[in-house]
């Protein structure tokens, strides 16, 4: 159902695809950059793209109610997993986890989670721009660790040679995952997923704080599941449960 267009380099594959979405483009589209100048994910955070990563956005009209749209990202998150787990073995499934709302970690060193994959959900004329960025070969000289996240690569779980994965590897990895569940997704919405998340999710039973896009605090509690509307239920000290629908959730300490 996808038809894939490769360019060198880009400011960044979501403005190519919100084009083309106002051009009337039909869904399937997907732009896939080697370097990005001005890459953006999720609240309009950007980041420097070097060539070894997977960066591509897709342009998708799923018709579905509006409600529906903020569980699309948990749905892409399951099937970066998969094909991650796909490409290096079960023996690391348990490292590659889900973080609510929008990122593929690996659970494994301090800090507690090390970022493999960053997603991204838009609506924008009528269709969802989904850019998907993972980070799949490191470049020569690694970003100092510092913030609250620090990145981590596909290559770094091979055992085989890492010349055995590309990003081009990773992109038809991801894409045979993810159209089936993207199929199910729009005609069942994220009921039939949610085991598989919650079994896979990196924050359950750990106390966070979720804040908005300005940090200031909006909920906190011990993180109990992900809910049918891909709400992040939090627990408070008298068993009483909040549903936060938005949000950058932190690990208390």
């Amino acid at each position: 159902m996808f038809r894939v267009v490769c360019l060198e380099e880009t400011t960044s594959t979501n403005d190519e695809v919100k084009r083309a979405l106002e051009a009337g483009e039909a869904e399937g589209l997907v732009v896939r950059a080697h370097r990005q100048v001005a890459g953006y994910g999720r609240q309009g955070r950007t980041w420097t793209s070097p060539e070894g990563g997977l960066y591509c956005s897709l342009l998708l009209r799923p018709q579905v109610e509006p409600a529906r749209l903020p569980t699309l990202s948990l749905v892409v998150g399951l099937a970066v997993r998969q094909a991650v787990v796909a490409l290096v073995g079960e023996t690391a499934a348990r490292l590659v986890q889900i973080k609510w709302p929008n990122d593929v970690v690996l659970a494994q060193g301090e800090p507690p989670f090390s970022k493999l994959c960053g997603i991204s959900c838009e609506a924008h004329a009528g269709g969802v721009c989904v850019g998907v960025g993972v980070n799949v070969l490191p470049p020569e000289e690694r970003p100092a660790v510092g913030g609250k996240n620090r990145a981590a690569y596909v290559a770094d779980l091979v055992t085989p040679p890492p010349d055995a994965l590309t990003p081009d590897v990773m992109l038809d990895a991801f894409l045979d995952t993810f159209a089936p569940r993207y199929q199910q997704w729009a005609s069942q919405g994220i009921a039939p997923f949610l085991d598989e998340y919650n079994a896979n999710a990196s924050l359950t039973d750990r106390f966070v704080q979720v804040v908005n896009r300005t940090g200031e605090p909006l909920a906190a509690g011990t993180v109990a599941r992900v809910d049918e509307t891909g709400a992040l239920v939090l627990c408070d000290a008298t068993g009483t449960e909040t549903c936060v629908f938005s949000g950058e959730a932190h690990i208390a300490f």
